[in-house]
């Protein structure tokens, strides 16, 4: 795996690893609320010092040991079957029920279901098209499919309607850092989210791709 692609793996996988268990876990009833930082929360302590997963890039941030597999089919999971069918009836009663297209998208991207999270995401975008929140999710719905370009415009749109955005932060540095090659720009925006917002639910993660960028780069093979 190259070394942008495990950035991009890591990242996503951070953000929405926990989507689905933090759901069946009784999170419905504030589902439409949380953030992709708030619902990493459970994964941001101790961070620095998680071992390793397999698959990932050398000095790459490591997933930590509890973070659901990456690799599963979600879409055989029963929990997440009965997830998906809920917001499916709720976006047919209502179909401007943007929060229920939100989690549609969520879903669908926890099991790699690229089109039809897109599609989820595009509905969102249509019913809130000036909500940060959403297009900082979006983000990092491209971020997760290498579409790194759109991933920083959409960075940039949420950080031009709320500049101190969190995940707007999270999101814009890691296209810097992993799509521009833009070390100490990445650092730069990743310093700055700290500082904007020093409770971040992925602090520790932030502290280590600050440490990474901060260090010279890795020289790749010829």
């Amino acid at each position: 795996m190259s070394t942008r692609a495990a950035w991009a793996l890591i990242v996503a996988s951070l953000a929405f690893g926990f989507v689905l268990g933090w759901v069946i876990a009784g999170g419905r009833q504030r589902v439409d609320r949380p953030s992709p930082g708030e619902m990493s929360q459970q994964m941001a302590p101790g961070m620095a010092n998680a071992p390793g997963r397999g698959g990932t890039s050398p000095g790459m941030p490591e997933l930590p040991p509890d973070h659901p597999p990456i690799d599963k089919d979600w879409a055989r999971d029963p929990e997440w079957q009965k997830e998906l069918q809920t917001q499916l009836n709720r976006v047919q009663q209502d179909p401007k029920d943007w929060q229920a297209w939100r989690l549609l998208g969520r879903l669908y991207m926890v099991a790699q279901q690229v089109d039809k999270a897109q599609e989820a995401y595009g509905k969102v975008l249509e019913i809130r098209p000036d909500d940060p929140d959403v297009y900082a999710e979006v983000g990092l719905f491209y971020l997760n499919g290498g579409r790194f370009e759109e991933a920083e415009r959409m960075a940039d749109r949420a950080l031009q309607l709320a500049p101190d955005h969190a995940d707007a932060l999270f999101l814009k540095g890691s296209v810097l850092g992993m799509y521009r090659k833009d070390r100490a720009a990445a650092a730069r925006v990743w310093e700055q989210l700290l500082q904007k917002h020093p409770q971040y639910p992925m602090a520790d993660f932030v502290r280590q791709m600050i440490e990474q960028m901060k260090r010279p780069a890795e020289r790749t093979p010829s």
